[in-house]
């Protein structure tokens, strides 16, 4: 059977790997926040970083991925953030660790232990592990992908919220002891705002917006699958790129998706597929709910609308349909947006099969 490539294909970021590379040679002092819409490719850029940084010396990249852990208590922020050397996890090629799936800081059985029996403070931990790798000539760098699911999280007494208490170090090790950089990269719009909103956080922090690809880019990739994906089954043709982009634009997601499934279906069945389960989710997520239609209806002709445009609709039906991914928001520039191309194709004909029913009924009436 052939294999696709399982990797997102990585296209054309060098403006992005430039920025974060920017950040990380000058001397800690904000933390950096990526945000975006869903799919628009944050986790990669966050491997492909750590790939790259990780190969150079002077660094020690700390790269944690929360979308992997099961977090509910204080003692799973412990288990996710700290592992003794002798954990082993993490996957590895060859005998070269890939990523580190848990335990952002390898520590001895020791301090591991006194951690988990509460007798150890964890963010001293984090600071004299700092200390020691600067010491040493090496600069700490600490990135954390899908951050905001520590949320809800409590500290032993119960008093202080553990995301509080965590970006509060993380500015003491930035913004006043340079200690170590800091980049926090989130799929929730709303805790991003949370921030952006923050006096205090917001002097402390840079922002990042990753969107989807460009035209141009989408198509180079497109036109050579054989290069990014290692494919030589088949090849696209003009007609067919124009389609895959017309259907889901630069979702990097979506587009690999339709790459795998063109081994079994033709494409004009991958894309009947697609609008038919788009306009599912659309009716699903609109089904009894007035007031749902009518946001719907406002973004159906305009996909993007600023916020002051959004002055007759309550924040609370855009905040529910940021949650549930069918729009998305953009907290630094205040702008909602439908969340990808395909979306928009569900919108559409949603609308569609609405208005066709109407008119339908009116007549029979």
């Amino acid at each position: 059977m052939t294999q696709f490539k399982i990797d997102i294909t990585f296209i054309n970021r060098e403006r992005e790997m430039a920025e974060l590379r920017n950040y990380l040679e000058g001397r800690p002092n904000s933390i950096l926040f990526l945000y975006g819409p869903k799919s628009s490719g944050k986790t990669t850029l966050m491997y492909r970083l750590f790939e790259h940084m990780e190969a150079e010396k002077g660094y020690k990249i700390n790269f944690l991925n929360l979308r992997k852990i099961f977090l509910t208590t204080s003692d799973d922020f412990i288990d996710a953030f700290f592992k003794s050397s002798s954990s082993g996890n993490g996957l590895k090629t060859g005998t070269r660790r890939k990523y580190s799936l848990f335990g952002l800081f390898k520590l001895d059985a020791f301090t591991e232990k006194m951690l988990k029996k509460r007798q150890e403070d964890p963010f001293l931990v984090m600071e004299r592990e700092f200390q020691r790798l600067l010491k040493k000539g090496i600069q700490p760098v600490v990135i954390i992908d899908e951050f905001h699911k520590l949320d809800g999280l409590y500290l032993p007494d119960k008093q202080k919220r553990l995301i509080v208490e965590l970006m509060n170090f993380f500015v003491a090790m930035t913004k006043e002891s340079h200690l170590c950089h800091v980049i926090i990269a989130s799929s929730d719009a709303f805790f991003i705002e949370q921030v952006y909103v923050d006096s205090k956080l917001r002097k402390t922090s840079k922002f990042m917006k990753l969107d989807y690809l460009e035209k141009e880019d989408a198509f180079a990739w497109l036109r050579d699958i054989k290069k990014y994906n290692q494919v030589q089954e088949y090849t696209l043709d003009k007609q067919q790129i124009e389609t895959i982009w017309d259907t889901v634009g630069g979702s990097a997601w979506e587009i690999h998706s339709i790459l795998e499934d063109l081994f079994q279906y033709s494409l004009d069945a991958i894309v009947s597929k697609i609008k038919r389960e788009k306009v599912s989710m659309i009716a699903d997520w609109t089904f009894g709910d007035e007031a749902r239609n009518c946001l719907l209806r406002h973004f159906r002709k305009q996909p993007i609308r600023k916020l002051a445009e959004l002055a007759g609709t309550g924040k609370d039906l855009l905040g529910q349909a940021v949650k549930d991914n069918i729009l998305y928001y953009d907290p630094v520039d205040g702008i909602y947006g439908i969340q990808g191309k395909s979306l928009e194709w569900g919108i559409k004909g949603y609308f569609e099969e609405v208005i066709s029913s109407l008119f339908l009924n009116n007549k029979k009436g």
